[in-house]
């Protein structure tokens, strides 16, 4: 009986194993001075399967100026159980230095090296992926998206200092900016971003966060993940393995947001049609409202 007991352990322990995520790494070459080897590290979520007839999504998460990368990949900022949850590859680059904030001199092909090497040992979409990033990171995750469109579903940048300059390019690639209100300096560089965006016809969503400095709020991060969640499963079909238009259509506004108020209204709502357009935030869906601000409750008409 304890020989049975023993056997089964084993194979429960293998089993768990198996489904667990692994986290692993690849190496490329640059002929940047402080990055002639760098290290990208990612995350195999659990329950891989080789066999799927879909492939895997990707998300490049960018830590702090500087960082590593492994912790990021391993599912730091709480993204591990939404990544398992959601099957997606977490993908973040050990980049130092260099200005590695700009793609377009080493570290976008860099980074795309390291996504073909990963790509050939398993099943992951390349094209129409997420970027997250904060801090220095924050910048990476919206002036790649910029340098490449094509290889971008959605995007999010938190307390960034430094932004792409918008243009219609950009107009199908839906962003995220968010940022703590008394981290001043990036607070005023973040906005400034929101608002030339939305004059070039770029519809941003912009979330300030009362009195947090130059840190990560915990709702910052819950919006961050129902944000990218929205567009990975409304673009699902991207992972049949077929290379998607860049082009969506506009989506319709089911509900707005006043930033003043933290509030949101359904769009045809008197309130919200009279938001001023610096304020206002468009929603797509209600679970994205509702991790940006609080619902004002609507009452029926009496008969």
């Amino acid at each position: 009986m304890e020989k049975v007991f023993l056997a089964l352990f084993y194979v429960f322990i293998f089993t768990v194993t198996l489904l667990a995520g692994k986290l692993e790494n690849v190496k490329v070459k640059t002929h940047a001075p402080e990055n002639k080897v760098v290290t990208v590290w990612y995350r195999v979520p659990n329950r891989y399967d080789e066999k799927s007839k879909e492939l895997y999504r990707v998300l490049i998460i960018f830590g702090g100026r500087n960082n590593n990368g492994r912790g990021m990949a391993n599912g730091g900022l709480s993204f591990r159980s939404w990544a398992d949850k959601n099957k997606i590859f977490l993908v973040s680059p050990g980049f130092k230095n260099d200005e590695y904030w700009y793609p377009r001199s080493w570290s976008g092909r860099a980074l795309l090296k390291a996504l073909a090497k990963i790509k050939k040992k398993y099943k992951i979409c390349t094209i129409k992926m997420l970027f997250y990033g904060y801090s220095g990171g924050s910048q990476c995750s919206n002036l790649f998206p910029a340098w490449r469109p094509d290889l971008c579903r959605a995007w999010v940048s938190h307390a960034c200092g430094v932004f792409h300059d918008p243009t219609r390019r950009m107009a199908s690639v839906p962003g995220l900016v968010t940022c703590g209100d008394a981290d001043i300096k990036r607070y005023i560089i973040s906005r400034r971003f929101v608002d030339n965006s939305r004059s070039k016809g770029v519809s941003i969503i912009w979330k300030s966060f009362p009195n947090h400095p130059h840190d990560v709020p915990p709702d910052s991060l819950k919006l961050a993940r129902t944000f990218l969640s929205y567009y990975h499963e409304k673009y699902i079909s991207d992972l049949n393995g077929r290379r998607m238009t860049a082009r969506v259509e506009k989506e319709k506004v089911l509900f707005v947001g006043d930033d003043q108020e933290s509030r949101f209204w359904p769009a045809g709502n008197r309130i919200a049609k009279n938001i001023a357009p610096e304020d206002r935030i468009e929603f797509p869906c209600k679970e994205l409202a509702l991790a940006w601000g609080e619902e004002v409750k609507i009452k029926a008409a009496k008969k």
